[in-house]
Protein backbone atom coordinates (compact mmCIF):
# COMPACT_ATOMS: atom_id res chain seq x y z
CA UNK A 1 0.00 0.00 0.00
CA UNK A 2 1.48 3.49 -1.16
CA UNK A 3 2.07 6.44 1.08
CA UNK A 4 -0.97 8.29 -1.01
CA UNK A 5 -3.63 5.53 -0.14
CA UNK A 6 -2.45 4.99 3.57
CA UNK A 7 -2.84 8.94 4.08
CA UNK A 8 -6.16 8.69 2.61
CA UNK A 9 -7.77 6.07 4.47
CA UNK A 10 -5.99 7.88 7.70
CA UNK A 11 -8.46 11.08 6.68
CA UNK A 12 -11.38 9.05 5.61
CA UNK A 13 -10.82 7.44 9.26
CA UNK A 14 -10.54 10.42 10.95
CA UNK A 15 -13.52 12.00 9.33
CA UNK A 16 -15.77 8.95 10.24
CA UNK A 17 -14.57 9.20 13.89
CA UNK A 18 -15.09 12.71 14.33
CA UNK A 19 -18.49 12.79 12.36
CA UNK A 20 -19.41 10.24 14.75
CA UNK A 21 -18.65 12.50 18.34
CA UNK A 22 -20.56 15.35 16.06
CA UNK A 23 -23.99 12.78 15.86
CA UNK A 24 -23.57 11.65 19.80
CA UNK A 25 -22.79 15.08 21.00
CA UNK A 26 -24.93 17.61 18.71
CA UNK A 27 -27.37 15.36 16.89
CA UNK A 28 -27.09 14.00 13.17
CA UNK A 29 -29.24 17.25 12.08
CA UNK A 30 -27.85 19.36 13.93
CA UNK A 31 -24.40 18.69 12.47
CA UNK A 32 -23.45 19.94 8.71
CA UNK A 33 -20.47 18.46 6.99
CA UNK A 34 -18.31 22.23 7.35
CA UNK A 35 -18.71 21.50 11.13
CA UNK A 36 -17.03 17.77 10.28
CA UNK A 37 -14.17 18.91 8.42
CA UNK A 38 -13.15 21.48 10.65
CA UNK A 39 -13.54 18.67 13.40
CA UNK A 40 -11.48 16.23 11.66
CA UNK A 41 -8.88 18.57 10.16
CA UNK A 42 -10.06 18.07 6.29
CA UNK A 43 -10.70 20.31 3.40
CA UNK A 44 -14.00 19.51 1.34
CA UNK A 45 -12.05 18.01 -1.33
CA UNK A 46 -11.03 15.50 1.17
CA UNK A 47 -14.36 14.50 2.28
CA UNK A 48 -15.79 14.47 -1.12
CA UNK A 49 -13.13 12.29 -2.05
CA UNK A 50 -14.18 9.71 0.29
CA UNK A 51 -18.05 10.40 0.92
CA UNK A 52 -21.07 11.76 -1.55
CA UNK A 53 -23.03 12.66 1.28
CA UNK A 54 -23.44 13.55 5.27
CA UNK A 55 -25.66 10.68 4.91
CA UNK A 56 -22.59 8.16 3.36
CA UNK A 57 -20.79 8.73 6.65
CA UNK A 58 -23.41 6.32 8.31
CA UNK A 59 -22.57 3.49 6.31
CA UNK A 60 -19.31 3.49 7.45
CA UNK A 61 -19.21 3.80 10.44
CA UNK A 62 -20.85 0.17 10.81
CA UNK A 63 -17.79 -1.08 11.64
CA UNK A 64 -17.12 0.86 14.49
CA UNK A 65 -19.93 -0.72 15.99
CA UNK A 66 -18.81 -4.80 14.69
CA UNK A 67 -15.71 -3.36 16.61
CA UNK A 68 -17.67 -3.09 19.75
CA UNK A 69 -19.14 -6.32 19.45
CA UNK A 70 -15.61 -7.68 18.54
CA UNK A 71 -14.81 -6.35 22.02
CA UNK A 72 -17.00 -7.92 23.81
CA UNK A 73 -15.75 -11.48 23.61
CA UNK A 74 -12.37 -9.21 25.42
CA UNK A 75 -14.67 -8.54 28.28
CA UNK A 76 -13.09 -10.98 31.08
CA UNK A 77 -16.12 -12.12 33.30
CA UNK A 78 -17.14 -16.04 34.26
CA UNK A 79 -20.41 -16.86 33.07
CA UNK A 80 -22.78 -19.95 34.13
CA UNK A 81 -23.44 -20.71 30.96
CA UNK A 82 -23.68 -19.91 27.38
CA UNK A 83 -27.45 -18.48 27.46
CA UNK A 84 -25.88 -16.05 29.80
CA UNK A 85 -23.15 -15.37 27.92
CA UNK A 86 -26.07 -14.66 24.89
CA UNK A 87 -27.89 -12.56 27.02
CA UNK A 88 -24.99 -10.65 28.38
CA UNK A 89 -24.04 -9.89 24.24
CA UNK A 90 -27.90 -8.73 24.15
CA UNK A 91 -27.70 -6.51 27.02
CA UNK A 92 -24.12 -5.10 25.25
CA UNK A 93 -25.93 -4.13 22.03
CA UNK A 94 -28.93 -2.59 23.82
CA UNK A 95 -26.09 -0.38 25.99
CA UNK A 96 -24.47 -0.02 22.83
CA UNK A 97 -27.27 1.79 21.11
CA UNK A 98 -28.74 3.33 24.26
CA UNK A 99 -25.30 5.00 25.54
CA UNK A 100 -22.79 5.57 22.82
CA UNK A 101 -24.71 5.93 19.74
CA UNK A 102 -28.05 7.63 21.54
CA UNK A 103 -31.59 8.03 20.70
CA UNK A 104 -31.16 10.44 17.65
CA UNK A 105 -28.46 8.90 15.61
CA UNK A 106 -30.16 5.76 16.04
CA UNK A 107 -33.66 7.03 14.60
CA UNK A 108 -31.33 8.75 11.79
CA UNK A 109 -29.83 4.70 10.69
CA UNK A 110 -33.23 3.66 11.01
CA UNK A 111 -34.64 6.06 8.55
CA UNK A 112 -32.28 5.82 6.11
CA UNK A 113 -32.40 1.85 6.22
CA UNK A 114 -35.88 1.83 5.32
CA UNK A 115 -36.41 4.93 3.52
CA UNK A 116 -36.32 3.31 0.02
CA UNK A 117 -35.91 0.07 -1.53
CA UNK A 118 -32.51 0.82 -3.16
CA UNK A 119 -30.81 1.38 0.12
CA UNK A 120 -28.42 -0.62 1.10
CA UNK A 121 -29.21 -2.65 3.95
CA UNK A 122 -26.03 -2.86 6.25
CA UNK A 123 -28.35 -3.94 9.28
CA UNK A 124 -29.05 -7.16 8.00
CA UNK A 125 -25.67 -8.06 6.48
CA UNK A 126 -24.64 -11.31 7.77
CA UNK A 127 -21.07 -10.94 7.27
CA UNK A 128 -21.41 -8.56 10.31
CA UNK A 129 -19.50 -9.39 13.26
CA UNK A 130 -22.72 -9.62 15.93
CA UNK A 131 -24.65 -12.22 13.71
CA UNK A 132 -21.05 -14.13 13.65
CA UNK A 133 -21.05 -13.59 17.63
CA UNK A 134 -24.43 -14.47 18.36
CA UNK A 135 -24.55 -17.76 15.97
CA UNK A 136 -21.53 -18.80 17.85
CA UNK A 137 -22.96 -18.29 21.03
CA UNK A 138 -26.26 -20.30 20.07
CA UNK A 139 -24.30 -23.46 18.64
CA UNK A 140 -21.87 -23.46 21.91
CA UNK A 141 -25.57 -23.63 23.59
CA UNK A 142 -26.87 -26.12 21.84
CA UNK A 143 -23.63 -28.34 21.89
CA UNK A 144 -24.30 -27.77 25.55
CA UNK A 145 -27.70 -29.00 25.57
CA UNK A 146 -28.83 -25.58 27.07
CA UNK A 147 -30.81 -24.87 24.17
CA UNK A 148 -33.46 -27.39 23.01
CA UNK A 149 -35.44 -26.52 20.06
CA UNK A 150 -36.29 -27.74 16.82
CA UNK A 151 -35.17 -24.27 15.05
CA UNK A 152 -31.62 -23.92 13.02
CA UNK A 153 -29.26 -21.74 15.03
CA UNK A 154 -30.00 -19.41 12.09
CA UNK A 155 -33.66 -19.39 12.55
CA UNK A 156 -32.91 -18.69 16.52
CA UNK A 157 -30.30 -15.92 15.44
CA UNK A 158 -33.11 -13.90 13.57
CA UNK A 159 -35.97 -14.28 15.40
CA UNK A 160 -33.57 -12.57 18.59
CA UNK A 161 -32.44 -9.92 16.48
CA UNK A 162 -36.21 -9.54 14.93
CA UNK A 163 -37.05 -8.74 18.67
CA UNK A 164 -34.19 -6.75 19.34
CA UNK A 165 -34.38 -4.72 16.39
CA UNK A 166 -38.68 -4.23 17.52
CA UNK A 167 -37.39 -2.90 21.08
CA UNK A 168 -34.51 -0.58 19.32
CA UNK A 169 -37.29 0.45 16.45
CA UNK A 170 -40.19 1.17 19.17
CA UNK A 171 -37.66 3.18 21.56
CA UNK A 172 -36.83 5.04 18.69
CA UNK A 173 -40.63 5.91 17.72
CA UNK A 174 -41.36 6.63 21.23
CA UNK A 175 -38.58 8.86 21.94
CA UNK A 176 -36.27 7.09 24.07
CA UNK A 177 -39.53 7.21 26.78
CA UNK A 178 -38.21 4.14 28.44
CA UNK A 179 -35.44 2.47 29.12
CA UNK A 180 -33.96 0.59 26.13
CA UNK A 181 -31.55 -2.09 27.81
CA UNK A 182 -33.88 -2.50 30.75
CA UNK A 183 -37.22 -3.73 28.78
CA UNK A 184 -35.04 -5.07 25.77
CA UNK A 185 -33.94 -7.34 28.15
CA UNK A 186 -37.40 -8.53 29.42
CA UNK A 187 -38.28 -9.28 26.12
CA UNK A 188 -35.29 -10.87 24.86
CA UNK A 189 -35.62 -12.78 28.08
CA UNK A 190 -38.96 -13.93 27.66
CA UNK A 191 -38.02 -15.30 23.55
CA UNK A 192 -35.10 -16.91 24.99
CA UNK A 193 -36.48 -19.42 27.62
CA UNK A 194 -38.91 -20.34 25.35
CA UNK A 195 -36.03 -22.53 23.74
CA UNK A 196 -33.96 -23.07 26.84
CA UNK A 197 -33.88 -27.22 28.22
CA UNK A 198 -35.79 -27.56 31.00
Amino acid sequence: MNKKTIRGNETKKRIVDCARRLFVEKGYNNVTVDEIIIEANSSKGGFYTHFKTKEDLIYNMVPMVDEAYSNFSEINKNYENSVEKICALIHFVFSIMEHEIGLEFMSVIYSTQIKDLNTVRFLTSPEREYYNRLKFLIDEAKENKEICSDLSTEEIVMILTTCIRGVIYDWCLQKGSFQLADYGMKLAGMMLNQIQSR
